[in-house]
């Protein structure tokens, strides 16, 4: 047995109506996100590269005093402590000059052009570069080799802090190739030109910023991946919104266009049961005015389930008899079950309070759903429903309504179905729409929902909720 949701009495398939509804969303609602635009696509590359030229100033403070320290050993000069004196205001400038630029990014207001930042990057990374021709000229062999590795090390800090932008790249990147070239074929000037041996080092250097090229390109192709799969994710999300929207389109449309006929179905039936003669003619009536009522309960399902999903459902309680809401509820489904000649018994405890703060309507909404469940999935026997009370404190009690039937009963997996995965689901293999809607409404008001059930012993379904009572007083001045 299938026990997944309530439908009429009737049997109107009414969920493959809405199912046929859903499949008219227009599939351009799913299609391509347009790209983000190149005011967007600059001022995103420029916010990378100020976060990251923000982020590696005190790196860079505190290597390049550390090759300040090594150069004036080297040296044997204090040449080095001079230059990384003037170097210290150099970096917070830079610092500074990128937070500006990383504001006005943010505030997506990206400059045009940057003139006077690339300028400044790339005077910047001449004067941090004096340093490596400092080392080279020394005295002693290790100074070439300090050289280079400082200058790789600028070329690194480039390719990592500037990628994103070509332009800053290439102005900071450009100074210390020149040095990282230049040196040692001004060595090689300055030594008469005579000895091809100087020009190892730029041998050297060049097949080292091949690879360096080789690296940049590597992390501009991942860039490029990380962008895209972002991009990729932000169209995901904008189809998934707009088939929302489409949805609840629908289904506001199908409750607009189905409950003015359904309203005038409803009131010709009452008119038809006032003016009936026969008890047999107002059996039939009946059955129809329920058959309404069970259609009504699934089209406000349909509209509670969109809402649920989108966070817009409020629980709103008021004092209310629970008596009175159970015999509603109740009495909705005599004929039903008079004529699939089942017994309907009703319990109510007599220490039941007159009156409890709760929402009456979600209540009914969940009652409504469980008793349609028991009774169409009963055949022989009965249906019992029992309303109880159990006291927490002076002011609240813990309300039980247990809906118990001698139906076909359910495994164990079945139950594990519908209860691990609240899901709408047409094809009957997980729980319909108005058991899931149920599981969410007596949560949402901080309930419960649990069944207990055995293939051929029949199922029984038991709903909690703590709820405040009314004293007396405010019931008699009500």
């Amino acid at each position: 047995m299938k026990r997944s949701r309530a439908e009429p009495a009737s049997g109107v398939p009414v969920l493959t109506k809405v199912q046929e509804a859903f499949d008219t969303i227009p599939p351009v609602l799913t299609a391509a996100a347009p790209p983000l635009p190149d005011r967007a696509k600059r001022a995103r590359a420029l916010a990378n590269v100020s976060r990251a030229r923000i982020a590696n100033t005190w790196l860079r403070l505190g290597s390049c005093a550390i090759v300040a320290a090594v150069a004036t050993s080297v040296i044997g000069e204090m040449t080095p402590i001079l230059w990384f004196a003037g170097l210290t205001p150099v970096l917070l400038f830079d610092r500074w000059m990128f937070q500006r630029l990383l504001k006005a990014c943010v505030a997506g207001d990206p400059p045009r052009s940057m003139p006077r930042v690339i300028l400044w990057t790339a005077a910047q990374g001449i004067y941090g570069n004096i340093i490596a021709a400092m080392l080279w000229f020394s005295p002693y062999v290790p100074g070439e080799t300090l050289a280079i590795i400082y200058l790789f090390g600028g070329l690194a800090n480039a390719a990592a802090t500037l990628r994103s932008s070509i332009t800053l790249s290439i102005a900071a990147a450009g100074s210390t190739v020149a040095f990282l070239l230049g040196l040692p074929l001004a060595e090689y000037l300055v030594n008469g030109a005579r000895n091809p041996l100087d020009l190892m080092p730029l041998m050297g250097g060049l097949l080292l910023l091949a690879f360096g090229v080789n690296l940049w390109k590597s992390l501009l192709a991942s860039d490029a991946a990380q962008l895209e799969a972002e991009a990729a994710v932000l169209r995901e999300r904008q189809a998934a919104a707009a088939a929302a929207a489409a949805k609840s389109s629908v289904i506001q449309r199908m409750n607009d266009e189905m409950r003015t006929p359904m309203t005038a179905l409803v009131g010709a039936a009452e008119h038809l049961r006032r003016a009936a003669q026969s008890p047999q003619a107002r059996a039939h009536i009946a059955t129809l005015v329920q058959a309404s009522e069970v259609l009504r309960l699934v089209l406000s399902d349909l509209s509670d389930l969109d809402r649920l999903e989108n966070g817009q459902l409020r629980i709103d309680a008021k004092p209310a008899d629970p008596r009175e809401l159970l015999r509603s509820v109740v009495s909705a489904f005599r004929a039903a079950a008079q004529d699939k000649q089942l017994e309907l018994f009703v319990d109510v405890d007599p220490a039941l309070p007159p009156h409890l703060v709760l929402d009456a309507g979600r209540v009914r909404q969940i009652l409504f759903n469980l008793l349609a469940n028991a009774i169409r999935y009963t055949t022989h026997g009965g249906v019992r429903v029992r309303m109880s009370a159990q006291p927490i404190d002076a002011s609240r009690v813990r309300l039980t309504v247990v809906v118990a039937d001698t139906g076909a009963g359910m495994s164990r997996s079945q139950l594990a179905l519908i209860f691990g995965r609240e899901r709408l689901s047409a094809d009957g293999e997980g729980p319909g729409i108005g058991l899931s809607i149920s599981l969410r409404l007596a949560r949402l008001m901080g309930g419960k929902l649990v069944a207990k059930s055995e293939l051929g012993e029949g199922s029984v379904f038991s709903f909690t909720l703590d709820a405040p009572v009314v004293a007396a007083r405010a019931t008699s001045a009500a």
